[in-house]
């Protein structure tokens, strides 16, 4: 359960009176819970919320966007399923109201000697065992006819281990958040990698190694280990279990760059950070369960597709990565027991492209044998969507690319429970 922040801090320690919020016993510590992640300088966001001048100016604007719903954008449903993060990433009820408040009163400041101690919510790891990057700066040109002021680009990034290692924590570090729109980490077979210039490394938008080649290729260790959007907090797994990398494993980053007015010329060496185990854990893999073979209706304003599998051995789910395109608007994963016993994955009724997490369970969800996994995913493919990129809508389909659409719960599991 969430605890409302207004609550938290106007009736804990750090309150400076009974008679209204201030800035640094109530309002500063409720905007470092929920916003600072972003709005804060360099961060991905607009606006500046670190500091009282910022925020009593911006305040009405925040208000709006708070009660419109827009703010904080929309994350997985912690009620569906707890994950790490929650209590920042889900949106804070009372967060306008303490606000609002707060500005009515004249935005007080306070005593900064009350403010209680907030933990920093980041998307970085302090002290990592593993780094790993780009071997050398690239310089996106985004030539593709295709795909204009987009491209996709992988590279090897070498670890240097020579002996296997576990990832129990992992997050990514991102060069330049100006071109880098999301990143996806992969661990694939030497033979699978394929020629290429190691610091141009090589357009992957049509060979990504979702899944490699199949579950066969997943269960075998090779296939998608992480993923990042703008906002996302790293993936940190249960005591006990953990990625397995050999040290022939390559591990691969595929970057998606985007272009704008100011970025040209903009070189990125992006990479991973790790912590890892110093013994060897339990394996964990991630599984890409999607929805492939849906055609979307130009016009169709609330168009549905999902799929189902029943599993042949039983599983223990660590989290779960949701991840559509442009046109999503929501979507939903559950496991149905044997006894009809229904448990919620991941559900939220409203998808940002721009804010694509994994959500790391605080507790495993154990999985019968013959337990039947299902996903749903809805798209708004109409004229009114604001993320049209048709100038009239057509019919989309499955693929890689933004324009075309995608259905997936990537699925943090190990064998058995």
């Amino acid at each position: 359960m969430l605890i409302p922040f207004a609550l938290l801090f106007a009736c804990g320690p750090g309150g400076d009176s009974a008679e209204g919020p201030t800035w640094h016993s109530d309002v500063s510590p409720a905007l470092q819970g929920q916003c600072t992640r972003c709005h804060a300088p360099g961060g991905q966001g607009a606006g500046d919320f670190t500091t009282p001048e910022a925020v009593a100016a911006l305040a009405p604007a925040m208000i709006e966007a708070i009660q419109s719903g827009r703010m904080p954008p929309p994350v997985s449903d912690p009620d569906c399923q707890d994950y790490l993060g929650s209590e920042h990433l889900a949106p804070d009820p009372t967060l306008a109201t303490l606000i609002q408040t707060w500005l009515d009163a004249g935005a007080p400041e306070g005593d900064p000697a009350l403010a209680p101690v907030v933990e920093p919510v980041t998307e970085q790891l302090t002290n990592p065992d593993v780094v790993v990057t780009m071997t050398a700066p690239y310089t996106p040109t985004y030539q593709s006819a295709r795909d204009p002021g987009n491209e996709y680009r992988c590279f090897v990034m070498e670890h240097g281990q020579t002996e296997d290692f576990y990832l129990r924590r992992m997050a990514p570090v991102i060069d330049q958040r100006s071109i880098v729109h999301h990143a996806l980490l992969f661990t694939v077979a030497d033979d699978d990698v394929p020629d290429h210039d190691v610091a141009m490394g090589w357009d992957c938008i049509d060979d990504a190694f979702v899944g490699g080649d199949g579950y066969e290729s997943v269960l075998s260790g090779y296939g998608m280990v992480g993923a990042w959007g703008p906002g996302a907090v790293p993936v940190e797994l249960t005591d006990g279990y953990g990625f397995r990398v050999t040290p022939e494993m390559k591990l691969v980053i595929q970057i998606h760059y985007y272009q704008s007015d100011d970025t040209d010329g903009v070189a990125d060496q992006s990479g991973w950070a790790f912590e890892v185990w110093d013994e060897p854990v339990l394996p964990v893999l991630i599984g890409p369960f999607g929805v492939f073979d849906f055609r979307i209706p130009a016009g169709d304003a609330n168009y549905t597709a999902d799929t189902s599998i029943q599993l042949p051995l039983p599983i223990t789910i660590h989290g779960v990565f949701p991840h559509m395109h442009v046109l999503g608007t929501s979507y939903s994963a559950e496991v149905t027991a044997p006894d009809g016993e229904v448990t919620c994955l991941t559900r939220s009724d409203r998808w940002d492209f721009h804010n694509q997490l994994t959500y790391t369970y605080r507790e495993p969800v154990e999985v019968e044998s013959d337990s039947v996994v299902s996903l749903r995913c809805s798209w708004d493919n109409s004229a009114e969507n604001p993320n049209q990129l048709n100038d009239e809508p057509k019919e989309v389909r499955y693929g890689e690319r933004t324009d075309e659409e995608m259905c997936y719960a990537f699925s943090y599991v190990s064998l058995g429970n």
